[in-house]
């Protein structure tokens, strides 16, 4: 609806010239109308085509613009799902270091206290309860 004017405002502008051009050539007046209705038609004519054609370009480069901007969301949501992915396994590697080291610290406390040394040597620091039914880790 924006591009309703464009026939009308081109066919006005070829029937001034069409008038301007009559007086300066001095047709005769039935001429200078039979001309002018002419032009008249044929320029409405004109217009309609150029603004259906200006409607048709406006609409499918909105329709561009929105599709790139679609493309562009789901790029950045994929991005971020991937950074997210990837920072999850960093704490999972993290989480998977720490949880060896306690395990070789527990193993190692574990090994001294029950590796049939002297009375001296017994760290009455270790916690049996870290342990399962079946000797694994289970935390401090």
């Amino acid at each position: 609806m924006k591009y309703r004017f464009i026939p009308a405002f081109i066919m006005l502008l070829a029937g001034l010239i069409t008038c301007i051009l009559g007086l300066v050539q001095k047709w005769p007046v039935h001429t200078n109308l039979i001309a002018l209705a002419i032009v008249l038609v044929v320029f409405y004519v004109v217009g309609q085509i150029a603004g259906q054609i200006i409607g048709r370009v406006q609409s499918e480069r909105k329709a561009m613009e929105e599709l790139e901007k679609k493309r562009r969301e789901a790029e950045e949501a994929r991005l971020k799902a991937e950074e997210e992915e990837r920072e999850r396994l960093e704490r999972e590697e993290a989480i998977a270091k720490e949880s060896e080291r306690r395990r070789a610290i527990a193993e190692e406390r574990y090994a001294r206290t029950h590796g049939g040394g002297a009375a001296e040597e017994y760290d009455d620091s270790f916690d049996e309860d870290a342990f399962d039914e079946d000797g694994n880790y289970i935390g401090d």
